[in-house]
C-alpha cells in the first residue's frame, strides 16, 4: 500500500502502475474515492476489501480483470459500471456492497462467479447479456432484487443462487435450461409464479423451499427428477401439476403446502405418484383427464 497515497478521501495512483495489487487499500476505511489510471490492467485480490466509504469508482477502459473479493465489503458503494475491456470477475468481488442499487455487465464477461453479488441488499436489477454462466449463490441475500431475465445462454441454475432474494416476484428461465441444483430459489418469499420450460430435467433438493408467494406451478414433461423438500413450506400453493415422467418425486416434496387443494397427476397413475407423498396429502391428489388422441385423415 505505500506506492499509492491517499489525501483528504482520494487515492492517487501513480500513471504507468499496471496492477492494483491485493490487499492494496484492504481496510481503508476513510477512503472515498479512487481515480485509477488507463495503464491499470487488473484489480487485485481484496484490493478494496472493507474500504467501507467508497462510494464511487471509474473502471477505465484498459482493466481486464478484477480479482477476487476486490470490493468486497464496500458498503457505501452505490454504482459500478464495468467496461468492455473486462472479461473476469472474481469471486465474491462485490460481496456484501450493500449499498450497491445499479451494476453494468458488459458482454466482455461470460461468467457470473461464486457469491459475486451475495449480500447486494439494495441492488434492485440487474442485466447479463452475454453470460453463459452463473455460478452458486452469485445473487444470494440481494434482498431488493425483483426480477431478473437469465439468458439463453444459460444451461444450468447453480445452487443457491437466488437464494434469499426476497423482493423477487419473477423470473424468466430460458429453454436451454437443463437442471435447477438445490435451494436455487430458497426462501424467495415474494416469488409469485414461475415457468418451468420443457428443457429442465431436473429440480434439485429445497429448490423452491419457502417460496411463500408461490401459488401455482406446472412440471413440463421433460422433468425426470424432483429432490427432497422441493417445495416445502410453499405455504400459497393451491395446486401443482406433475408430468408422466417424474418418474423419482423426493421426500417430503410439498410438505407445508397449507393450501394445496390439488395435486394433479396424470390418469390412472394416482398409486404411483402416492408412493412418494406423504399420507397426509393423499386426499389432495387428482388423477387429470386422459389427453384425447386425435384421429389423422386419410
Amino acid at each position: 500500500m505505500a506506492q499509492f497515497e491517499i489525501k483528504d478521501g482520494v487515492a492517487i495512483i501513480p500513471d504507468g502502475t499496471t496492477e492494483i495489487r491485493y490487499d492494496a487499500f484492504k481496510g481503508c476505511t476513510s477512503l472515498e474515492s479512487i481515480i485509477i489510471p488507463d495503464s491499470v490492467t487488473e484489480i487485485g485480490r481484496w484490493a478494496f476489501d472493507g474500504c467501507t466509504s467508497l462510494k464511487s469508482i471509474t473502471i477505465p477502459e484498459s482493466v481486464t480483470k478484477i480479482g477476487w473479493m476486490a470490493f468486497k465489503g464496500c458498503t457505501s458503494l452505490e454504482k459500478v459500471i464495468i467496461p468492455e475491456s473486462v472479461t473476469e470477475i472474481g469471486e465474491g468481488a462485490f460481496e456484501r456492497c450493500a449499498s450497491l442499487e445499479s451494476v453494468t455487465i458488459p458482454n466482455s464477461v461470460t461468467k457470473i462467479e461464486v457469491c459475486t453479488f451475495e449480500g447486494c441488499t439494495s441492488l434492485e436489477s440487474i442485466v447479463l447479456p452475454k453470460v453463459r454462466k452463473i455460478e452458486r449463490y452469485a445473487f444470494d441475500g440481494c434482498t431488493s432484487l425483483k426480477s431478473i431475465t437469465i439468458p439463453k445462454s444459460v444451461k444450468k441454475i447453480e445452487e443457491g443462487t437466488f437464494k434469499g432474494c426476497t423482493s423477487l416476484e419473477s423470473v424468466t428461465i430460458p429453454k436451454g435450461v437443463k437442471k435447477i441444483n438445490g435451494r436455487a430459489f430458497l426462501n424467495c418469499t415474494s416469488l409469485k409464479s414461475i415457468t418451468i420450460p420443457e428443457s429442465v430435467t431436473e429440480i434439485g433438493r429445497i429448490a423452491f423451499d419457502g417460496c411463500t408467494s408461490l401459488e401455482s406451478i406446472t412440471i413440463p414433461n421433460s422433468v425426470t427428477e424432483i429432490g427432497d423438500y422441493a417445495f416445502n413450506g410453499c405455504t400459497s400453493l393451491e395446486s401443482i401439476t406433475f408430468s408422466a415422467s417424474a418418474t423419482k418425486i423426493g421426500i417430503g416434496a410439498v410438505d407445508g403446502c397449507t393450501s394445496l387443494v390439488a395435486i394433479n397427476v396424470p390418469a390412472k397413475r394416482s398409486r404411483n405418484y402416492k408412493w412418494y407423498l406423504r399420507p397426509i396429502v393423499y386426499d389432495k391428489v387428482v388423477e387429470l383427464a386422459p389427453e384425447k388422441k386425435t384421429k389423422t385423415k386419410k
